[in-house]
């Protein structure tokens, strides 16, 4: 199966910053992060904007996770400037 591409944005709530979302997206999924630009702050909360490269199958149980982590998904132009 090929690798499919989501340029994502994710949301955290303030009780999620601190979750290793990177590393679980690599290590339980075997999805590749590429970092667009991010802001998170401990005690407001933020958001990650990333691409994101692996299975599609992979990609579909990361979306699950997060959203049952409370980290909310939308897609994103990853081309746009700041």
């Amino acid at each position: 199966m090929s690798a499919a591409i989501h340029r994502v944005r994710l949301n955290f709530p303030l009780e999620r910053v601190k979750e290793p979302v990177l590393y679980h997206l690599v290590m339980d999924f075997g999805l590749k992060p590429n970092v667009y630009r991010a802001n998170i702050n401990v005690h407001e909360g933020g958001f990650l904007e990333l691409e994101l490269t692996g299975d599609p199958a992979a990609m579909e149980r990361a979306k699950r996770w997060m959203e049952s982590l409370g980290i909310s998904l939308s897609e994103f132009d990853g081309d746009r400037e700041a």
